[in-house]
């Protein structure tokens, strides 16, 4: 190495602002180089959604028919710090064949949702996939970004489920990765490689490396099918792989010139960079920028003649996190990256211990939950726990908060096992972060010094979003530019009014969509009939399913297990206390009519009196079966007349008669008389009358609102005295535990009468910058 020097650094924690006033004076050719780096990178990752959701789930496996509780938390993409910039949250729950079953809007609350998804009995076993959408998460412009994604696995009965193998892939992928992204002659070289199936499931493997058919160093997985090797390739040199399964492949193209980046040493302090380039390279300017996040933390420049050493102290990132190095010649082209993993000390500790090994069953237990910084100084913060049956848990989708925000929200390739290296318990877990950096082979940013190639373009709204118009030319034109007056109903009749600008648009902001929480929103123009008003809703998650499927799928966890043939999702789906969970769902029971919720509940019994079947004087029953009266009016009833009784309403479940008759005219008067053509004896099973048929006659629109709030239900000691079986498998779910100034937090629950393992799991955020998760695990005894 023939020069060694320690280059200045621009800090920046804004991404362009700070740097500003210093690059101003770094001046090539009259035009500020830095200045417009700095200029375009800011640009481009402006252009990335500005949020990332996390979704905590009470447990990892769910029986058909049970609850499933979850909490999302909003963070700022490049702090992960609470964000407040989204009000709304899209969820949707989806099938291993991409099919929707469970689609609700949530209210965010100061960064975080507490929500509920009823899994309906009649799912087929297999795995499901939540995903979450928010404005500032979910970009419409954006295919290479990540959606957030839980993964939870649905069977009929925990006892009977089976979980297998899944079959052996066939197909064997052997990739390499130069160290900072090219191989060049004559200069020492970093070549890591992965070896995988088919389905991205790592292959350990063995081979050596051969230069001209001659030996030249072995290679063999240390992890997860991932391995490097170090050496010096030459351009006039033949090489190749040769793998003990009797496969071989050829190196990267070995470039006649060129430059490359190494990182030749990492401590809690520094990270200390290598650049080379081809011997007898004129002298050139270089610069080193780190960034993490879209957070621009430092730049380095310095002149490169053969070899320049870059000693980069790790004060300049603020935070945990992968950060992400990229190499500049003098023209501001970049030509070489690398991701290095920085300060994995920086996080929530989090410590959960029950104040028992064991308890009996049916009693009082507590856990005790302390939270902490880096420094062990008491941090107030948000936790999300939850206490399940050990045979709830899944080990086919290992994902926590640290695993998602840290690492699985940041890169693109397949992680097997993403909470591996964030177990203080894996000694090689710094290497293992390492090697898996050096195979992702994709940046998360795209650099371009001209234009960036990417704009972000929000799409999803917090509010509802519509536009009244008028089919009637004479009134629209009567009532051009003035403002007209919508009532808006909640699913249980609860109603407020909004106003129209002078165009016809309208919005339901979130405030109101609060007060009308749960279910669907109702809305009702005030204007006559005359007018002939229509209402145009715009509904978004048709619009997300058709955006999503054009963005790649990177969930990280490899299918463990194999599932049952999908079946048909078309009953009812009733929670078990009976409430009905899905307003937009009819739900139908044996000889009764439809349950509905309240809205839709009181247009169907006004329906049923005011255009339904009547039974006249004598016991007919008309207007029920078309062409079925023996009136020539079926709004006439003649018993009416006859005695002044009014028309009655037919008992559902019992038996009229009903006819069909032939109408003539007869009498002196030219009276009416009616011949009967077809009698028949039939049990009345009520109108049912669709729920578009309802919101026509009553001249109403609809759309998703919010989701109604559900709590979870904890016994308590009364409840513990009942004889009754306590089947329950989760134990507790407190989404809002906030620790106090100590940074200490105690929950309480009762045992079941499951004497088995129990885990707890606690996971969650300081607001700020921090995030955290840890476990704890205790038994229930029959004693």
């Amino acid at each position: 190495m023939k020069k060694i020097i320690l280059l200045y650094f621009i800090c920046s924690f804004s991404i362009y602002a700070q740097g500003r006033n210093f690059l101003a004076n770094e001046k090539t050719n009259g035009t500020s180089t830095i200045d417009s780096l700095f200029s375009s990178v800011n640009k481009q990752l402006s252009g990335y959604p500005s949020e990332c959701i996390y979704l905590q789930t009470s447990k990892g496996i769910y029986e058909a028919g049970e609850d499933l509780w979850f909490k999302a938390y909003q963070l700022d993409v490049q702090t992960f710090g609470l964000s407040d910039k989204s009000k709304t949250l899209y969820l949707q729950m989806i099938n291993s064949k991409d099919s929707v079953v469970w689609q609700e809007k949530y209210p965010i609350e100061n960064g975080i949702v507490s929500g509920h998804v009823y899994i309906d009995e009649k799912l087929s076993e297999g795995d499901y996939f939540l995903e979450g959408y928010t404005k500032h998460s979910f970009y419409k412009n954006d295919t290479i970004g990540i959606t957030p994604t839980r993964k939870i696995r649905i069977v009929k009965n925990i006892a009977r489920s089976e979980v297998t193998e899944s079959l052996k892939d066939t197909v064997f992928r052997f990739e390499t990765f130069p160290e900072g992204g090219n191989l060049v002659s004559g200069l020492f070289s970093k070549l890591a490689f992965k070896a995988t199936d088919g389905k991205g499931n790592p292959v350990a493997v063995e081979g050596a490396i051969y230069e001209d058919d001659k030996f030249l160093c072995g290679i063999k997985s240390v992890h997860d099918g991932m391995g490097a090797v170090s050496f010096t390739p030459l351009v006039n040199k033949k090489y190749r792989i040769e793998l003990k399964n009797g496969k071989s492949y050829p190196l990267p193209e070995i470039h006649s010139q060129g430059m490359v980046l190494n990182l030749r040493g990492q401590d809690k302090e520094h990270l200390d960079f290598v650049l080379s380039q081809t011997e007898g390279f004129p002298h050139r300017q270089i610069y080193l920028l780190g960034q993490m996040r879209g957070m621009i933390c430092c730049m380095a420049k310095g002149i490169l003649k053969d070899s320049l050493k870059i000693s980069i102290p790790l004060d300049n990132f603020l935070y945990q996190g992968i950060a992400e190095f990229t190499l500049f010649d003098s023209s501001m082209q970049p030509v070489a990256e690398r991701l290095v993993y920085v300060h994995p000390q920086k996080r929530l500790y989090i410590t959960a211990e029950p104040t028992k090994t064991s308890f009996a069953i049916r009693e009082k237990a507590s856990i005790k939950i302390k939270a902490t910084d880096e420094e062990g100084k008491p941090v107030r913060a948000n936790l999300g726990i939850s206490v399940y049956d050990q045979a709830y848990n899944n080990p086919a989708a290992p994902v926590n908060i640290l695993a998602y925000c840290y690492l699985s929200s940041q890169i693109r390739g397949r992680i097997c096992n993403p909470t591996y290296y964030f177990d203080e318990k894996n000694s090689d877990r710094k290497e293992a972060l390492d090697l898996l950096l050096l195979t992702q082979g994709w940046r998360r940013y795209v650099w371009n010094a001209v234009e960036p190639d990417y704009q972000g373009q929000p799409f999803l709204t917090d509010e509802i979003n519509g536009i009244q118009t008028l089919k009637s030319k004479k009134k629209a034109k009567q009532n051009e530019g003035a403002e007209q007056l919508i009532q808006i109903f909640g699913a249980k009749g609860n109603s407020q009014f909004i106003w129209t600008d002078s165009t016809g648009h309208f919005m339901v902001d979130p405030d109101k969509m609060k007060a009308l929480q749960g279910g669907y929103v109702y809305l009702k123009p005030m204007l006559s009939k005359e007018f002939k008003p229509t209402l145009e809703l715009v509904d978004y998650f048709p619009l997300i399913d058709s955006i999503k499927k054009k963005r790649p799928y990177y969930y990280p966890i490899a299918e463990l297990s194999h599932h049952k043939r999908e079946q048909l999702l078309d009953l009812p789906v009733i929670g078990s206390d009976s409430t009905i969970l899905l307003s937009e769902v009819t739900i139908t029971a044996k000889g009764h009519k439809p349950f509905r919720d309240k809205m839709m509940g009181r247009l169907d019994s006004l329906a049923q009196v005011n255009l339904g079947p009547w039974v006249c004087k004598h016991g007919w029953l008309e207007n029920y079966k078309e062409g079925y009266t023996h009136h020539h009016d079926p709004r006439y009833c003649p018993c009416v007349v006859d005695d002044g009784e009014p028309r009655t309403a037919p008992v559902i479940g019992k038996q009229y008669t009903i006819m069909k008759a032939e109408y003539y005219t007869c009498g002196a008067r030219g009276g009416w008389c009616f011949k009967p053509l077809d009698c028949q004896t039939v049990t009345y099973q009520g109108v049912l009358y669709t729920e578009e048929e309802l919101l026509r006659m009553n001249n109403l629109w609809r759309t998703k609102g919010y989701y109604g709030k559900r709590e979870f239900y904890q016994p308590d000691e009364i409840d513990m005295q009942l004889s009754t079986p306590d089947a329950r498998n989760t134990l507790l779910w407190a989404p809002s535990v906030i620790t106090d100034e100590k940074g200490e937090a105690e929950v309480h629950f009762y045992c079941s009468d499951i004497n088995t393992g129990f885990i707890g799991v606690v996971e969650g955020v300081d607001g700020d910058r921090l995030v955290g998760t840890t476990k704890c695990e205790f038994r229930v005894l029959r004693k």
